[in-house]
């Protein structure tokens, strides 16, 4: 039976393996939190840029204004890092008062939530109401929204189909 590499050498008293060069001393205070920040951030990354792509407006004028000048992955990085500033804020904080840092990484949760809920109601409403195209052209004011109707009706609305 041979002993654990990383167990101290029973003869000389000595650990068989070099001791880690750093080491976090403490760990983060709130790391499902922390995950969940992330997670909806990364959410308002892809639902803006899917918006984007079908010809939608960033409404904050911060970001509106990093897209801009730095395009699509300098919003993502703008993006994550005012997330990893929020984080280490609610760590600071956490020196002080945990209480306080939790309420503000919740609060930071779902502040950071309204824009994806908001980005969902768009999408929803391009899938139900998809951008129709004439001559091979959106119009110049944007997209023309088209209630889906049964095909039936349609054909019935049509001159060559009496």
């Amino acid at each position: 039976m041979t002993t654990s590499s990383d167990k101290p050498d029973h003869a000389t008293g000595q650990s068989t393996s070099p001791p880690p060069k750093w080491k976090w001393t403490v760990p983060v205070r709130h790391p499902n939190l922390y995950l969940w920040l992330l997670f909806v951030a990364v959410l308002d990354v892809i639902f803006t840029r899917v918006v984007l792509f079908f010809g939608g407006k960033e409404i904050n004028p911060v970001a509106d204004f990093v897209i801009d000048n730095w395009g699509r992955f300098g919003m993502a990085l703008f993006k994550m890092a005012i997330t990893a500033f929020v984080i280490v804020v609610c760590e600071f904080i956490a020196t002080r008062s945990i209480r306080i840092s939790r309420r503000l990484a919740l609060a930071s949760i779902l502040i950071s939530a309204v824009p994806v809920i908001w980005s969902c109601i768009i999408i929803i409403t391009l899938i139900l109401n998809p951008p129709v195209e004439k001559d091979g052209e959106f119009e110049e004011e944007g997209y023309e929204v088209r209630i889906l109707q049964p095909i039936q009706q349609e054909l019935e609305g049509r001159p060559d189909h009496g």
